[in-house]
């Protein structure tokens, strides 16, 4: 019940939050509504499953690159113009994407969808940054964080069914609708935050002791990057692997674990606001990192489905948490000129781990001698390792900083 009074409050009290949340839950709806129908569609032109794969990395290939010219650019231009320009590219991509008859096509069309996906995933969260104060950055960080999981579940369960009732293609044309009331609601009900403007790329990059090159926000990113790198890797590739040939799951029941995990991190955001603001927001990414690698070690603990079962909570549970606590410590140990180029950056670092996730656990998978065992085990070892990092190199200055 706190939990949802914090909620509440949240949203009383920060009311120019609101089209923002609006925004980033039909984004991330549109883009989910996607994912189910990707590779059968893909499947259709007549690829290898190799190909298919290629629509995943070449759309985050897409986002990598325009991660950080967006959130340098919005620090010139202020964030609404490339809230309005991300969306709009996404609805070109989706146009292109379902008239396409050919693969090659297709993955262009997926480039330029991850463009805008980018460039609109990197402002918004300059955007959050600079609407927070230190104390409202925990509730507002939580907030964003429910809206994106809030959108992308939504997204998931209503692809299926239009896919299922009026074809493959028609995700991709909800998509194109759900990208123009996005870039409407940017135009009209957003107040732009008007981000301190830094007037060369130079001054963009300055470092210091809270800038976005200072050793703590490295180590931040990095732990972002690996949390990137352990949802492609491991939710996306592995788990759904081990699931079916450890323990016999069907797909269906297999999407349902999924699914467990996208509600009760959904259930998770209210409670991790308390918590980053109780423990401090370094501390929350430290036990949200460790958590994550007990999650994934849960799965090949033993034969019985239960272990399944309780990974899937565990990870639903501790990445609810891990979200909120990366983006409360990153906006804290930056300074406000560089909240644009510093979240591009961070974003890049990000989409760095969710583009080699699958290609280098596959690797470990099929080159360790122990199979989907060993490329769990090396991910959990890779949470640990960069949680250690991250402690070590945030000093207790910068950890205090997160909590004024």
């Amino acid at each position: 019940m706190r939990g949802l009074n914090t909620i509440w409050e949240s949203f009383k009290q920060e009311r120019q939050i609101w089209p923002l949340l609006i925004m980033i839950c039909c984004t991330m709806m549109g883009s989910g509504m996607v994912v189910p129908v990707l590779s059968l569609y893909a499947a259709s032109f007549g690829v290898t499953s190799t190909l298919v794969g290629m629509l995943v990395t070449i759309f985050g290939v897409g986002r990598l690159l325009a991660n950080f010219p967006s959130g340098w650019l919005s620090q010139q231009t202020g964030r609404r113009p490339l809230l309005v320009a991300g969306p709009l590219i996404i609805a070109v991509g989706s146009i292109g994407a379902a008239l396409t008859t050919d693969f090659v096509q297709l993955c262009f069309w997926r480039f330029v969808q991850g463009v805008g996906s980018g460039m609109y995933l990197t402002v918004s969260l300059a955007a959050l940054a600079d609407l927070s104060t230190p104390t409202t950055r925990a509730r507002l960080v939580g907030l964003y964080q429910l809206a994106l999981q809030m959108g992308a579940t939504l997204g998931t369960v209503f692809g299926g069914y239009a896919a299922k009732f009026f074809g493959l293609t028609a995700p991709f044309w909800a998509l194109l609708v759900i990208s123009l009331v996005t870039a409407v609601l940017a135009i009209f009900s957003f107040q732009d935050t008007k981000a301190a403007p830094v007037h060369s790329l130079s001054g963009a990059l300055g470092s210091g002791k809270r800038g976005m090159f200072s050793g703590p926000f490295m180590a931040i990113s990095f732990v972002s990057g690996v949390s990137f790198f352990t949802r492609t890797a491991c939710m996306f590739q592995l788990i759904p692997l081990i699931a079916q040939d450890s323990f016999g799951l069907d797909v269906s029941r297999i999407g349902l674990g999924i699914g467990i995990i996208a509600v009760t991190m959904m259930t998770m955001m209210p409670f991790s606001q308390m918590l980053i603001q109780k423990a401090g927001a370094r501390m929350a990414v430290g036990y949200s990192m460790i958590g994550m690698a007990i999650a994934l070690l849960a799965v090949i603990a033993g034969a019985q489905q239960y272990w399944f079962w309780l990974s899937m909570v565990l990870y639903g549970v501790f990445g609810g948490l891990n979200g909120p606590a990366i983006g409360a410590y990153s906006i804290a140990i930056l300074p406000r000129r560089q909240y644009g180029s510093g979240m591009g950056l961070q974003r890049t670092l990000s989409d760095i781990g969710f583009v080699a996730g699958p290609v280098v656990i596959g690797l470990i998978d099929d080159f360790s001698g122990i199979g989907h065992a060993g490329g769990i085990m090396s991910n959990a070892a890779l949470l640990v390792v960069a949680t250690l990092i991250f402690l070590f190199v945030s000093s207790r200055k910068s950890a205090a900083a997160t909590e004024r």
